[in-house]
């Protein structure tokens, strides 16, 4: 790469100043005892230039210096001419792309070179005598003045100039530092003395003083934003890639500020008015005005009003609406008695009929499919980002697997080396810790043991190798392995990496000026050591991504190294397969090796351990590792199933003495009930088998638990409410259960229905794990709440015929004896918690005007202040979350954010046929070389990177088409681009044939090749093996890059960069969005310029230009997760309003209730995710989506019995609501779903301890206390008025009770409505 550089050693300067307006020399003489050429010493005139071909290269290479053919005076002979320029064709490739800085390149060089009046600014330092002409006298070193701002404006004009190939800037090669580090005096001491290349010492020096003007050189410069004008020379300016000056203007960076009103957060200041303003309102209504009225004490009758057992005492007039409720009422209440009826009076029959269907659908299992592949799992195929994927994958070739190790020394000191100066470029230099040679040795060994390694595959006993797998850029002419690491600067070789120039006292050259030649010119294909900085695949080693943790762009502060193994994807299962299998073998030596390690250390063994720590992963690792979690959980799951079902089964029946303990055990209901969820979980899957709909694995984690935690409640309800039926008088314990049926039916189906739908709603998400999530659970809660509306009252039935006959639970063959009458048994009381509920918490809520008042305050701020933090919760799903706590994928993700220096490629894809590349004009719209549209693909990613916080793109993309261009244009000797005159086929530059000439390329504008040429041409290109004479031979980088039909026609093509480092789900976002844009940028640009009109589409053949990288189908959902989430809640609201609304009669005050309460529970458990920060992503989200219809059934069978119950006022019948449910509410939802939940807090993924255990939790706890705390007090302000729906008399057929012994027999404690309240409460 450094070799252009050699074009020094064509100018010979004297030690003696030569006389004013003379040559210093004159003629080659050979080589010197480095092996470079070098010049003849002469000390006379310019001679005239006569050679016809010296001539038409001097006007080509340096038309400053040409006077035409009659009157042109150099002190160069013609082949010193010849051989400038060819070294110029090097210069060429690394200048280039910016006109004026290659223009200014070769007017110092040729000035130098051929001037006819160097003696004014030229000396010579050292001589020499001649191998060749031992007579003459060669130049071993000379003095250069120039100009103090030619200098400088030389320097201006190249700094920012690229070379795409290498993703650098042409200065970090040409510079010996880093390009934004470089001064013109270290440009110059570079390019004269420190560069390895150079033959001999040019000691340039900067002069400024303009009285002696004579005495250096000074010429003609043109900035890069500058077209070049000259006699000889037309050029355009540099493009805004290798030009900040032709760049546009930067728009100003506006931070983002936060909203806020008198310093205080916006959204927060609005939610304290509101609060302010809706407490006030309220008090006022609800609190003072009515305490200024008369108070008025009403003692009501102690009852229970439902809609089945009791006349109505109002007689009011009944409106439509009413009369509605009235016969939904009787409807749902007819229908469901009937239903249970029928249920409890052929059990046999419903069992055998159920039994058959659950068996029918479970049959279904057989055609189970799993799908494990995360792209198929959290990305939709609509997606935009999963059309990016597949176009990828399909016109190019999936991305690569990685293998990753990172490896940080434990010894972090720095270490400085010392050098002899000249020859070596410096004389001292401080490495970071990772250039210590033993270290680097032990790397190595390493290093070459994993590539050694062989996998398994145990169906055909077939070895696989690492070669068998890996990435061969430049097959088949080289079949190594593509390896990214800091050892290929030596080839993976011991006898490179401990390669020595020096004496017995200093060193020279070693591996550090190896290391430093490399990391500045990845091309360089030999250095003063004789080894290549190409990696034994044949391709470069960029050192930003072998090296970890430096600072300030100086790669030698590195404290880390990266060894990346790339493996080729697939589409092949069976390939897929075999790299699997070395991977498992990868993996398993990495443990091995890094257990040793640990055993070493704790042994206190340092001297036998390796002095490094490593982290590792492979294109598996995820998987595995999400496998192997689910396996670890499976205790936990047990023991979250166990605790709800020893809960069920154990509090299920009601003890009435210790005498009957076992004939009131009800263990068998609690088991089959518990059991009718696995079968409707089964049945679900078996149902969805047979759709064809694959299944995941977190439906068998996730979904049981959760159709248990749903199922259950209603087991509790419909048995507590049996139990309660015991103290009324039906003809049979069948009608009785009917009756219990009839009454808790109709809010059974209304939960369950609520939700199944928000489940059903679910499945809207575009995300396919989510949908198939939400439809079996979907499915499996409707199958559950049908078995349990028939088979359980089924099993129910047949135990209260056990339990009548006292035989004991599980025993139910052997018959007991009576100890106690029936009369002694069935006496007159509650259980325990209903008790409390009655007497105590009740009257805690309900009892006080101000108590309420304060709860309602309390319940309304909270709320208000959920919605202002919405904003604030973060989006994304933190990648460490979704491993175990012990994985060694932790220490990988920790090793990522610490040590990686780059993030991940992007890749600008242009779409197929988006462009015709032919086409200069479309060719102007794609390239950011001389001449390109400054909106140019190229040129708007260049002002993308000039705001890195903004874009977040760290290094330059390479280009393809820039780098053809310049292949096309190579003046090297030999050219690039040669063909064979006799067979017309390609000659790669490294092959000496004299039948191989320069192809005949015919350039246009711009130096651009005609269209039939650069179709002709572009398939060398794509097969030219990059090397020391061409360095830009297009096979390694670009190959697979571009999509090439029928040899000729470029259908697609893709340019890649990469973004900067990316640690959070936020950076990740932002990354992802920002591409998006600058991409939407482009297409716009493209389609203005062919006449077409830009519209944003979800239909990626609408863009022109799209990016790509590996992580978008993962984040894509994060865009519009919010929009996506807040539809879906939406639907779900609306749907379980009109569901309420429908079965309750169109009863829509009782409906809105419901549906506030819901909504204030789940903007309360967006408070909680802030609290305790619970990211927002497609796992949450369902959860929020899901809690929806879970928490209707904290409201809804409060709400409901309180609409249908009668009272004299909405506190009296808000109390009879909370004393009657309130027991069945907490014991059968809260405290069945509690015990599950709370053992999920336990489990070893951290995803369910984190969207499962928190969120459930979070939801049961909220629901809960808006059920029993909020509800009835809202219901008290605010609940619809009382309603008599069924008149007994009609149905004497339904129902043989007497109605009288039945209100004497039920008992209401006197506290519940003996209780004065103001009388603008009454209602």
């Amino acid at each position: 790469m450094l070799k252009f550089l050699a074009l020094i050693s064509y100018v010979l300067l004297n030690s003696v100043i030569a006389e004013e307006g003379h040559c210093i020399w004159y003629g080659q003489c050979g080589e010197n005892a480095m092996g470079k050429t070098v010049n003849c010493y002469y000390n006379g005139t310019a001679k005239k230039l006569t050679d016809p071909t010296a001539l038409k290269t001097l006007e080509t290479a340096c038309g400053m210096s040409y006077n035409g053919p009659d009157n042109t005076y150099t002190c160069c002979a013609p082949e010193q001419i010849t051989n400038m320029a060819n070294q110029f064709g090097m210069a060429k490739l690394m200048l280039g792309r910016c006109p004026s800085c290659y223009y200014n390149f070769r007017s110092l060089f040729c000035a130098m070179t051929c001037n006819p009046q160097q003696s004014r600014f030229i000396t010579i330092n050292a001589t020499g005598t001649s191998t060749k002409y031992p007579d003459r006298v060669t130049i071993e070193a000379i003095g250069y003045k120039l100009a103090d701002d030619f200098g400088q404006r030389f320097l201006d004009s190249c700094r920012d100039v690229l070379y795409p190939g290498g993703n650098q800037h042409s200065l970090d090669t040409m510079c010996g530092r880093p390009y934004d580090k470089c001064t013109k005096e270290s440009f110059v001491q570079f390019l004269g003395v420190d560069n390895p290349a150079v033959p001999f010492p040019i000691y340039i020096k900067f002069e400024n003083d303009t009285t002696q003007s004579d005495t250096y050189y000074n010429q003609t410069t043109f900035l890069c934003d500058e077209p070049i004008i000259s006699r000889y020379e037309n050029k355009t300016a540099c493009g805004c890639l290798d030009c900040i000056k032709s760049c546009t203007p930067l728009p100003p960076d506006v931070p983002v500020e936060e909203f806020k009103i008198f310093n205080i957060d916006g959204y927060v200041f609005i939610a304290g008015i509101v609060i302010v303003i809706l407490i006030t309102i309220f008090i006022s209504t609800m609190v003072v005005i009515p305490s200024f009225r008369r108070r008025q004490h009403i003692i009501l009758e102690p009852t229970e009003q439902t809609s089945l057992l009791h006349h109505p005492k109002q007689t009011k007039k009944i409106r439509f609406l009413l009369r509605i409720r009235q016969y939904t009422e009787r409807f749902l209440e007819r229908n469901f008695f009937r239903l249970g009826l029928f249920c409890a009076q052929h059990p046999f029959i419903v069992l055998c009929t159920g039994a058959i269907i659950i068996i029918g659908l479970s049959c279904g299992l057989i055609r189970f499919k799993v799908t494990t592949d995360p792209v198929e799992l959290w990305s939709s195929k609509s997606s935009i980002a999963r059309q990016q994927k597949d176009y990828f994958d399909k016109h190019f070739k999936p991305f690569y697997r990685t293998t990753q190790i990172i490896i940080v020394p434990d010894d972090q000191s720095f270490e400085t080396h010392y050098y002899e100066s000249p020859p070596a470029p410096f004389s001292e230099y401080t490495f970071g810790p990772v250039f210590k040679l033993d270290f680097l040795s032990r790397v190595l060994d390493l290093q070459t043991e994993i590539l050694a390694l062989t996998g398994q595959l145990n169906d055909n006993n077939q070895t696989i190798s690492l070669s068998d797998i890996c990435f061969k850029p430049l097959k088949p002419d080289n079949n190594n392995c593509t390896v990214f690491s800091i050892l290929q600067y030596f080839q993976n070789s011991k006898e490179n990496l401990y390669k020595r120039v020096g004496d017995d006292f200093f060193t020279f050259y070693d591996y550090t000026t190896h290391f430093m030649t490399c990391s500045q010119a990845p091309t360089t294909t030999n250095d003063p050591l004789n080894i290549t900085c190409f990696g034994d695949y044949g391709g470069t080693i960029n050192p930003f991504m072998v090296l970890g943790n430096y600072t300030d762009n100086v790669y030698a502060n590195a404290t880390a190294l990266v060894i990346t193994i790339v493996i080729e994807n697939s589409n092949d299962p069976e390939k897929i397969r075999a790299a699997e299998a070395w991977e498992k073998t990868f993996l398993d030596y990495m443990k091995n090796f890094t257990d040793t390690q640990k055993s070493i250390r704790a042994a206190g063994r340092w001297n036998e351990s390796a002095n490094f720590t490593v982290f590792y992963s492979a294109e598996r690792s995820i998987q595995d590792e999400l496998n192997r979690q689910s396996r670890s959980d499976i205790l936990t799951i047990i023991i979250s199933y166990s605790i709800m079902f020893l809960y069920v089964t154990l509090t299920l029946g009601h003890i009435r003495s210790w005498r009957t303990f076992l004939v009131d055990l009800k263990i068998s209901v609690g088991f089959i009930g518990v059991l009718f969820v696995l079968l409707s979980v089964m049945s679900s899957i078996g149902f969805f088998s047979y759709c064809g709909i694959a299944g995941t694995l977190i439906i068998f984690e996730v979904i049981p638990f959760l159709v248990l935690a749903v199922g259950v409640d209603n087991i509790f309800i419909i048995v507590q409410h049996f139990e309660h039926t015991k103290y009324e008088k039906y003809e049979s314990n069948d009608v009785r259960l009917a009756v219990t049926i009839s009454r808790i039916g109709p809010s059974i189906l209304l939960t369950a229905t609520s939700e199944s739908i928000a489940f059903l709603l679910g499945s809207l998400t575009p995300m396919p794990a989510v949908q198939i999530f939400s439809l079996y659970a979907f499915m499996a809660v409707f199958i559950d709440f049908l078995l349990q509306i028939t088979c359980f009252v089924s099993v129910l039935a047949l135990d209260a015929r056990r339990q009548d006959s006292d035989r004991p639970d599980l025993c139910c063959c052997i018959p007991t004896s009576n100890f106690l009458s029936n009369n002694q048994i069935e006496h007159k009381s509650k259980g325990i918690l209903q008790q409390i509920f009655t007497n105590v918490w009740t009257p805690l809520v309900l009892g006080s005007t101000y108590v309420r008042a304060f709860i309602f305050s309390i319940f309304i701020i909270i709320t208000c202040l959920s919605l202002s933090i919405l904003h604030r919760i973060p989006i994304g799903l933190d990648q460490k979350l979704s491993m175990p706590k012990d994985s060694y994928v932790l220490d990988y993700f920790y090793g990522l954010e610490n040590y990686l220096s780059v993030g991940p490629p992007v890749y600008f894809i242009v779409n197929q046929d988006a462009i015709d590349y032919k086409n200069i004009n479309d060719q102007d719209l794609l390239c950011g070389t001389a001449g390109c549209s400054s909106l140019s693909l190229l040129g708007q990613i260049g002002q993308a990177l000039r705001q890195p916080k903004h874009y977040y793109l760290a290094q330059p993309p390479s280009s393809w088409l820039d780098d053809y261009f310049d292949w096309l244009q190579s003046t090297n000797d030999p050219p690039c681009c040669r063909i064979n005159n006799k067979t017309q086929e390609f000659c790669p530059a490294t092959i000496n044939d004299t039948s191989c000439i320069a192809c005949p390329v015919t350039f246009v504008s711009n130096q651009r090749p005609a269209p039939a040429d650069f179709e002709k041409y572009i398939q060398y290109f794509l097969i030219d093996n990059p090397g020391d004479k061409c360095p830009k031979g297009g096979h390694a980088a670009y190959h697979d890059g571009v999509e090439l039909i029928n040899k000729t026609y470029v259908k697609s093509s893709y340019f890649m960069g990469f973004h900067s480092i990316l640690k959070t789900s936020e950076d990740f976002i932002g990354a992802m969005r920002s591409a998006n844009d600058i991409a939407k940028n482009i297409s716009k640009t493209i389609l203005m310029n062919q006449s077409h009109t830009y519209h944003d589409s979800d239909k990626l053949e609408d863009y022109p230009v799209f990016p790509y990288s590996i992580f978008y189908v993962f984040y894509d959902q994060y865009l519009t997760i919010w929009r996506n989430l807040l539809t879906n809640l939406t639907l779900s609201f609306t749907a379980v309003f009109i569901v309420t609304c429908v079965l309750l009669g169109f009863d829509f005050h009782t409906a809105f209730l419901i549906i506030l309460c819901v909504f204030m529970i789940i903007t309360d458990m967006f408070g909680v995710m802030y609290l305790w920060h619970i990211e927002l992503n497609a796992i949450s989200a369902v959860n929020i989506i899901m809690s929806v219809g879970i928490a209707v059934e904290f409201c809804a069978h409060i709400a409901r019995y309180f609409a249908v119950s009668q009272g004299e006022t909405r506190l009296i019948r808000a109390r009879i609501a909370l004393a009657e449910m309130g027991s069945s509410v907490f014991s059968g939802i809260t405290l069945t779903k509690i015990g599950g939940v709370v053992v999920l807090a336990f489990a070893k993924s951290q995803l369910f301890q984190v969207f499962y255990f928190r969120m459930y939790f979070s939801l049961v706890i909220i629901g809960a206390v808006h059920g029993l705390l909020f509800l009835p007090i809202l219901l008290s302000y605010f609940g619809p008025q009382a309603v008599a729906i069924v008149d007994d008399r009609k149905y004497p057929d339904q129902l043989n009770a007497n109605n009288d012994d039945l209100s004497n027999e039920r008992i209401i404690d006197e506290n519940i409505c003996d209780i004065s309240f103001p009388v603008g409460e009454k209602l």
